[in-house]
């Protein structure tokens, strides 16, 4: 049986909801898991943070032990296949855990004969479809990545500030509020994900903890938004040094990543399994989602009507 998956992150849909299908497997299996951005893009070292951030706390929430690769200054950009194994088996890996969209692959038209000869076992991690439920989910992800866009901005707003060597007083922080409180805006939208969270609920009993869990980081995430936007005004007065504000900044990023990654690894890997047809039409609906059409396929599994 595989003890050590070696599971490449991105930023599309398939590759983040690989992540959530490779560590549920994982956790059933009693196996290890080591994660490697293979995005590449150039100066984006944020961007990677978050991205190992997200999988990283979703493993911790799973149970799955796991640690993360480094990619070597010369991986910039899109990788051969060849180059992914070579970095899997260094890190002692036997398995590749690929998303469906192998979107971090060159030479992508001929993926499926270089998975089947790459000359190591791949799981290709491919979520159940469901029309509904693929178009909230990617309606929620849609969320994620323009918050996860809004905090990428201001970090480097920031960071550029203080890198100038500007002093307290002498930096505008007009935008830098303006940002944190439509990442506020957008953590706090009514219906959010609350009604994912509250039919899952209502599904099974599995995963109160973990969704008590994210209530509570969701408070304390309000909190570091609202000190934030207090420490900015101190930074306008002349009464912080912009460092401080940025090193307040990075910290609050960090926690919102890893509590976006929890919701992204283990929170909709669950709805899909335990959510059935009725339910993702009704959330659909209260998120103005629009309804697919009536004869594509919709299986995910057996309806619940009860906990489990």
């Amino acid at each position: 049986m595989y003890r050590h998956f070696f599971v490449p992150v991105g930023g599309t849909d398939p590759a983040i909801e690989a992540v959530g299908h490779a560590l549920e497997f994982a956790r059933s299996i009693g196996a290890r898991v080591t994660f490697f951005d293979a995005c590449g893009e150039a100066s984006a070292e944020n961007r990677t943070a978050e991205r190992l951030a997200k999988a990283e706390a979703a493993a911790r929430a799973h149970g799955v032990p796991c640690e993360s690769a480094s990619r070597a200054p010369a991986h910039t950009a899109n990788l051969a296949l060849e180059v992914i194994v070579e970095l899997a088996r260094a890190q002692g890996c036997d398995l590749l855990c690929a998303p469906t969209d192998a979107s971090w692959l060159i030479r992508r038209q001929h993926t499926g004969d270089a998975f089947a000869s790459c000359g190591m076992p791949v799981l290709m991690c491919a979520a159940p479809r469901h029309r509904v439920a693929d178009l909230v989910i990617a309606k929620l992800l849609g969320q994620h990545r323009a918050i996860g866009a809004l905090l990428h901005d201001l970090l480097g707003e920031v960071h550029s500030a203080v890198s100038r060597g500007q002093s307290s007083g002498a930096v505008v922080m007009d935008s830098p509020v303006a940002a944190l409180r439509n990442v506020q805006s957008l953590r706090n939208r009514p219906g959010r994900d609350a009604c994912v969270f509250a039919r899952l609920r209502e599904r099974t009993s599995a995963f109160d903890a973990e969704l008590a869990e994210l209530e509570r980081q969701h408070r304390h995430e309000n909190r570091l938004l609202g000190a934030l936007i207090d420490s900015a005004r101190t930074v306008a007065k002349g009464e912080l040094p912009p460092a401080c504000f940025e090193q307040q900044l990075q910290t609050c990023a960090q926690f919102i990543w890893e509590h976006m990654g929890r919701e992204e690894g283990v929170i909709l890997p669950a709805a899909r399994r335990y959510l059935s047809d009725a339910d993702w039409q009704e959330i659909g609906a209260a998120l103005a989602v629009a309804a697919p059409s009536a004869n594509l396929e919709h299986t995910i599994g057996e309806p619940r009507g009860s906990r489990a």
